[in-house]
């Protein structure tokens, strides 16, 4: 019962996908090479290249996050910053050797923030040490 359910919803999360990625109104495609694991959306991507293209459409913003074998789909919040960024850069939250991908900083004054996993919610009300990792990216 659990395999349908999880089938389902990635066949959903796909055709969602393809249908912003064919109806698509812009998109940006990011890539960093990352020296180690991160957590993005709640599921574990390898360390190594990732590609994370930005697709808006009909207002809405979807990220396709890549690396190795590993893709998912993330909603992000648009965070519009009074100061204008001059690089493109993947934002992490490190609590110990544990990374999570929290946002992404697009050169000019529009980035995107993810929503905190489960995980990282419950780091952050164990109060674990938190710092903030600025990985400079390229944008196409």
């Amino acid at each position: 019962m659990m395999m349908k359910k999880q089938a389902a919803t990635l066949l959903i999360l796909m055709l969602v996908g393809l249908t912003g990625l064919v109806n698509a109104q812009t998109s940006t495609m990011i890539k960093a090479q990352v020296p180690f694991e991160f957590v993005a959306n709640g599921k574990t991507m390898p360390a190594g290249e990732c590609i994370i293209a930005v697709v808006v459409s009909n207002g809405r913003t979807v990220l396709s996050i890549s690396g190795g074998k590993q893709h998912i789909y993330a909603l992000p919040n648009a965070d519009e910053s009074p100061n204008a960024s001059k690089e493109t850069a993947l934002v992490f939250h490190q609590f110990g050797d544990r990374y999570f991908l929290a946002g992404i900083k697009r050169e000019g004054r529009i980035g995107y923030q993810l929503p905190a996993s489960r995980l990282e919610g419950e780091l952050q009300a164990r109060n674990v040490a938190e710092q903030v990792f600025t990985l400079l990216a390229s944008a196409k």
